[in-house]
């Protein structure tokens, strides 16, 4: 277990996540004394739907996936959140149990803030509660965007921005062929799709050069045949 950082570490780092940049040094401080260092390895529960939403978790490096499990085992990944976001926002607002499931996508390190810390900070910060609002909206957005793809878009299409979104997440985005770590199971369950047709439309890609599979793995050949494809092109 590594040691907690000191408090003007916790400070610093708060100040350059992006959710709690503008914020008074006061505020930051004030978080900083009571946020607690949490690191996971990939596959590692943060947190279950019905537990108690004790508080919010910054990124600060790695990626969560939050999803929603159903009664017969299968599982809608709503989101993946990568560094410099938060999670834990819904429970932080009302202090009801967590919506949905947060599991590490990979090694992750986070920051913890407690429910009644945060709270006791956003009454005397008016910034960090515009920002919180502004994310619940975003989010709406998000869940509404996603519901219009699952019902509408091409799996190709969804395959295609979920593996841009992902090398963006895992920080491969600016690389001439990014690799993205992710099996083909999860990343059928990423746009609600079954592994066999995951893995139908990657060797499709595969044979047409556009795309490279590996074992945990696969790799942009073609970035602009994805984009294409992302954007609602015929590839």
């Amino acid at each position: 277990m590594m040691p907690e950082a000191p408090l003007a570490e916790k400070s610093a780092v708060l100040a350059r996540h992006a959710f709690f940049k503008g914020a008074s040094a006061g505020a930051l401080n004030r978080l900083g004394a009571h946020a607690r260092e949490v690191r996971y390895s990939a596959g590692q529960p943060i947190f279950r739907k019905g537990d108690e939403g004790l508080g919010l978790f910054a990124v600060l490096s790695g990626a969560v996936k939050i999803s929603v499990p159903s009664p017969d085992g299968r599982e809608l990944v709503l989101r993946l959140v990568g560094e410099n976001e938060i999670f834990g926002e819904v429970a932080l607002l009302d202090g009801g149990p967590r919506t949905a499931d947060a599991m590490a996508a990979g090694r992750c390190h986070l920051l913890f803030l407690d429910r009644r810390d945060f709270l006791a900070v956003l009454k005397e910060e008016p910034s960090l509660a515009i920002k919180l609002l502004a994310l619940v909206s975003d989010r709406l957005r998000q869940t509404s965007e996603q519901v219009e793809e699952l019902t509408f878009e091409a799996p190709t299409a969804r395959l295609a921005k979920a593996l841009l979104r992902l090398a963006r997440l895992q920080g491969t985005a600016a690389a001439e062929k990014p690799q993205i770590r992710i099996t083909q199971k999860e990343l059928g369950r990423t746009v609600g799709l079954s592994r066999e047709t995951t893995n139908k439309c990657l060797n499709e890609w595969a044979l047409d050069g556009a795309l490279k599979i590996e074992k945990g793995a696969c790799t942009l050949l073609d970035r602009a045949f994805f984009a294409r494809l992302a954007s609602g092109e015929a590839p």
